[in-house]
């Protein structure tokens, strides 16, 4: 069985700066390391306030590194990718690398912020690569349309704001958040842009003050224990009144875009 990684927007972003620097197009990548463990407009980031966790509890997500510097998160979706630092809440150390062998893009993808919608890409590893390995395992996509209200969660590397700025935390966070309607999220968005909101994604808004921010580009939202969304979009202050924006792993052209590159 292949397995597989999931990244969302500043997945696809990340690869376009990694193709660009390496000279080359976004396949067999040598040097990508994934470790585990517009103003109004911005890629979603480190969870602010979060709450610290242990990375045992959640196996699936990885860090994605290219030339030892971090780029963004992923979701282990079967057992299979550049190299993958795994088994570690720290950002910056621990965990085992493993190569990546292949990066494959959603075909509708475009590098613009005012053309989106197709935010995801899938990271091939060597088979068998998180057999027996500590802490690393994948999660289940989810099945079924989970209702707004609901309550989910995100997880990644955190921010903690204070009065000089923003802190950067070197652990595992996590942070809850609840499942807000497409409307009501369209309508947050309007003053942005009127289009910006559309089927393939799902929008949730933080709980008790904490919110995702810029850097946890393709971690997961999980509702229900299911892999639900990938983080996208959130407002410039990261902690905005806007709610934050995730591609959907329900939408059919998401859905069969893994399905087609996993087989699951």
């Amino acid at each position: 069985m292949m397995q597989v990684i999931s990244l969302v927007l500043l997945g696809l972003l990340c690869c376009n700066e990694i193709a660009a620097q390496a000279g080359a197009q976004c396949g067999a990548q040598s040097h990508i390391n994934v470790k585990t463990g517009a103003k109004e407009v911005v890629q979603s980031g480190r969870i602010v306030n979060g709450i610290k966790v242990n990375p045992e509890r959640y196996p699936f997500i990885v860090r994605i590194y290219y030339n030892d510097q971090f780029y963004c998160s992923g979701i282990i979706i079967t057992p299979s990718h550049v190299s993958i630092y795994g088994g570690d809440t720290s950002r910056y150390s621990g965990g085992i690398a493993i190569p990546v062998t292949k990066i494959a893009i959603h075909y509708k993808f475009k590098y613009d912020f005012n053309s989106h919608g197709f935010d995801v890409a899938v990271i091939s590893v060597p088979i068998n690569s998180f057999q027996g390995k500590t802490n690393m395992a994948p999660i289940p996509l989810q099945t079924s349309e989970v209702l707004p209200g609901s309550r989910c969660y995100v997880i990644g590397w955190g921010l903690s704001l204070n009065n000089y700025g923003n802190f950067e935390w070197n652990g595992l966070h996590y942070a809850t958040m609840n499942i807000v309607s497409q409307s009501a999220c369209s309508r947050s968005w309007a003053s942005v842009n009127e289009n910006f909101i559309n089927s393939n994604m799902i929008c949730a808004k933080y709980c008790f003050g904490v919110d995702i921010c810029y850097g946890d580009w393709g971690g997961p939202l999980v509702c229900d224990g299911k892999l639900t969304g990938i983080i996208g979009y959130t407002g410039y202050s990261c902690t905005s009144d806007r709610p934050a924006v995730f591609t959907r792993i329900m939408a059919p052209s998401i859905r069969s875009f893994i399905r087609n590159e996993t087989g699951i």
